[in-house]
């Protein structure tokens, strides 16, 4: 069992700031998830995630899952029922089924600190547009949570976001 993960690489032109993280499984895990997001994030502010696989991750339904982490020491460790974080703890779900689009498979989600209303976070809503309300936190991680073995690809995770 094993999850490769690298590290946000952060980076930015004019005002937007990108980061990036890609997770590669081994295809013996139900989940695969990213590393803590950078401090170079402003919760505070609106900001894109977009999600790619490089194949289809499961046949099964693929929910994705916001964490949410208080300390420099968050961290997320194991796989299926022995996944738990460190200094932190799981959000929400912040969409139901990630393999049921087109291959490739590309999302992106609008997540906005103190969002006032209902998240979009259904295939079936796809034309509303993906709109997640997140909590102001200083780290923030994400996992794909299959319901068998996730397949041996990789998954890539992107922030963008305005900076002044």
């Amino acid at each position: 069992m094993a999850l490769t993960q690298s590290a946000w690489t952060d980076s930015k032109v004019g005002t937007l700031y990108n980061s990036s993280c890609t997770v590669i499984g081994d295809g013996s895990l139900l989940d695969v998830y990213t590393l803590k997001t950078s401090t170079d994030l402003d919760p505070t502010k609106p900001w894109l995630l977009y999600v790619t696989m490089a194949a289809t991750a499961d046949a099964e339904a693929v929910p994705l899952e916001i964490w949410v982490g208080y300390s420099s020491s968050f961290a997320l460790t194991g796989d299926d029922s022995t996944l738990a974080a460190t200094d932190g703890a799981v959000f929400k779900q912040i969409y139901d089924d990630v393999v049921l689009a087109v291959d490739p498979l590309k999302y992106v989600f609008n997540m906005v600190p103190g969002l006032k209303v209902a998240d979009v976070v259904a295939v079936a809503n796809i034309a509303t547009g993906n709109k997640i309300g997140v909590p102001i936190a200083p780290y923030y991680a994400f996992c794909l949570n299959g319901g068998s073995a996730l397949t041996a690809t990789t998954y890539t995770f992107r922030i963008v976001q305005v900076q002044a």
